[in-house]
């Protein structure tokens, strides 16, 4: 009897699984267009409406780990305008934090430009500013920097931070990205390194928030370095 490929079946019931999301979100939209703004049955929507996008997300991360994990994946990189990116990033995820009345924002310059793969970036940062808002207490911030030929795209909040090790082999007790099976956060790596220019590859970190004075998590991508005409 021929083996079964269970990682395909998985990736196949998990897009599956996404279409029907898709179906729900938009027979939900019809019914929230269909009532009055005053209808107090709007408020009762919108926590659905949230769980079903944050359920979406999630699919679509689990899809592009497989494809990552299994080398399934083509990088396609291109060059972006930071401030444009981020934009959307917020646009889209600010229904979310509105409906736990947290400030979402973003900063970097307005010139600043990076190369990277745009919808593996798009949900590294969907899915940190996903785990943000359990431990944000006000406010969630996405800032974008370009530092020694590395883009630095950081998500932090106002919540408690990480808790500090008492020994190497202590467990964190809150982990930003830990979305109770650790995906979250290897998806974020595995999806920085599989970023690279020449001998350089991408890499995260996790740091107490220097501006908020919560968690960060801080996503470095190699950028090509600048030919002198």
């Amino acid at each position: 009897m021929k083996k079964i490929n269970i990682s395909t079946i998985l990736a196949s019931a998990i897009h599956e699984s996404k279409n029907q999301v898709g179906t729900m979100l938009y027979h939900l939209q019809g019914l929230k267009d269909s009532m009055s703004k005053n209808d107090s049955n709007q408020k009762k929507i919108i926590p659905i409406e949230e769980s079903l996008k944050k359920l979406n997300d999630e699919w679509v991360e689990y899809l592009y780990l497989y494809r990552l994990a299994s080398d399934g994946y083509d990088l396609h990189a291109d060059t972006f305008l930071l401030d444009e990116f981020l934009d959307d990033q917020v646009f889209a995820l600010q229904p979310s934090a509105n409906a736990k009345n947290l400030e979402l924002e973003y900063s970097c310059e307005s010139s600043l430009t990076g190369t990277f793969d745009e919808r593996l970036m798009t949900a590294v940062v969907s899915t940190a500013v996903y785990n943000a808002l359990r431990f944000a207490k006000t406010k969630i911030l996405i800032e974008a920097k370009n530092e020694d030929n590395f883009l630095i795209i950081t998500i932090e909040d106002d919540g408690k931070g990480f808790k500090q090790k008492n020994n190497e082999d202590e467990e964190d007790e809150e982990e930003f990205l830990d979305n109770n099976t650790g995906l979250g956060l290897y998806f974020a790596e595995l999806s920085a390194t599989a970023h690279s220019v020449g001998d350089r590859i991408g890499f995260i970190k996790k740091e107490r928030s220097q501006t908020l004075g919560g968690a960060s998590l801080m996503v470095y991508l190699p950028q090509p370095k600048e030919i002198d005409l």
